[in-house]
């Protein structure tokens, strides 16, 4: 099962798992503390007058309201990391007991083991996603990765250079919805992520993006659609990106990442720490507390900085890794 599960990720580029999670278990509390950071924003910047009445709506119609206060990079408080830049006291970011029990899950680990092997550090490149139906989305809002559509990309692209160079790392994508082609699923084509570390340029809003990525347009795509229990693994060179959520529904999802202990995270200073090992003297974060601490240390760390971890995108010399010479080559 091991050399099979390994064998196939590199091979593909993805594996989707299924019946890995339990949503009344593993997902349902996620969401609940997703809702009640809402009703903490609808208290802040709601008008006194509507509090009440909004935070009697349901999840959906809450996120609704709040993506129309005009509430300041609103995406970030949702999301499990650092803002990129400009870290202040106040900054805030989702860290909670649910999304700990996630990363730490054993029915997930047990995955990962699989893949990068019994020694497993929890990667600090991570994302919560929650994405309306395009419809509803502001204009400026339609290209944003963590709202909207994400561009075509490589995960190993967000590493710093030696992250790039040197860390073994696994993508598990985690849909707390039901993700289908029209709520915007991600896609790939298959085995691309033969091709290595390829050039990539600054998209929408400094997105990272693959370079020539148009070119994949016309190619053949696999859909990653999934029900919610499953997960979808991503190797850190698999070419992908999501779709236009064009369904009435909301689209959520977290991305997690683990890699090789003894490896860098490709994204000091934020908390990089060991899952699993065969030596328990390893684990030297194992609650929730202490996790956030780290959070809490590296947040520190980052505020005197304009950036709180950089990464230059790749870029070969002599074009030779952009895509358009490998795929006509």
């Amino acid at each position: 099962m091991k050399n099979n599960l390994k064998k196939n990720l590199h091979e593909q580029g993805y594996l989707i798992v299924k019946n890995i999670l339990n949503f009344k278990k593993d997902l349902k509390p996620v969401l609940n503390d997703m809702e009640f950071v809402m009703d903490c924003l609808i208290q802040k910047y709601a008008r006194k007058k509507n509090i009440k009445k909004t935070l009697n709506l349901d999840f959906k119609k809450k996120y609704s309201y709040i993506s129309k206060l005009n509430i300041h990079d609103l995406d970030q408080y949702f999301n499990t990391r650092l803002p990129r830049d400009h870290v202040k006291p106040e900054s805030d970011y989702f860290a909670t007991q649910s999304l700990w029990n996630l990363i730490t899950n054993k029915n997930i680990l047990d995955v990962v083991e699989k893949i990068l092997g019994k020694e497993i550090m929890s990667n600090p490149v991570q994302n919560t996603r929650i994405k309306q139906p395009e419809k509803k989305l502001p204009k400026s809002s339609v290209h944003d990765g963590l709202s909207g559509r994400t561009p075509w990309h490589q995960d190993a692209a967000v590493l710093n250079s030696k992250g790039q160079k040197l860390t073994e790392m696994v993508t598990v994508w985690i849909p707390f919805t039901k993700t289908t082609k029209k709520n915007g699923c991600m896609i790939t084509v298959k085995e691309i992520n033969k091709m290595g570390l390829l050039n990539h340029v600054p998209g929408y809003r400094g997105q990272v993006e693959l370079k020539n990525s148009k070119l994949l347009d016309k190619m053949k795509h696999v859909l990653l659609e999934a029900d919610v229990g499953d997960i979808i693994l991503l190797h850190k060179h698999s070419i992908h990106c999501s779709l236009p959520n064009r369904s009435n529904d909301f689209r959520i999802s977290a991305d997690l990442r683990y890699n090789v202990a003894g490896q860098p995270s490709g994204r000091e200073p934020l908390p990089n720490f060991y899952v699993r090992s065969k030596n328990k003297n390893n684990i030297k974060i194992q609650n929730f507390k202490q996790w956030l601490t780290l959070w809490e240390r590296a947040k520190e760390k980052c505020i005197p900085r304009k950036y709180a971890f950089k990464y230059p995108l790749p870029t070969f010399k002599n074009n030779k890794r952009d895509l358009s010479n490998l795929i006509n080559s």
